[in-house]
């Protein structure tokens, strides 16, 4: 379970670890550089940290937030 709460803001380690996974597996996906400063990147890595505050709080969850369709 997530650290991140009402009581308790911030990221736990734990937490950290999972978006940058999320994060590099993205970017892998897409073929994009992840120590880029391309406005691409850093698009994805403020909605990773977005989702995962947001409730999206394993790692499947995230990654298939990336993966369906956008309507």
């Amino acid at each position: 379970m997530s650290s991140l709460n009402k009581r308790n803001p911030g990221f736990h380690p734990s937490d950290l670890q999972l978006c940058q996974r999320v994060f590099d597996r993205v970017c892998s996906e897409r073929k994009l550089d992840p120590k880029s400063s391309e406005p691409d990147v850093q698009r994805l890595a403020a909605t990773v940290f977005s989702l995962f505050e947001n409730g999206y709080s394993n790692e499947a969850e995230l990654l298939d937030s990336f993966r369906r369709p956008r309507q």
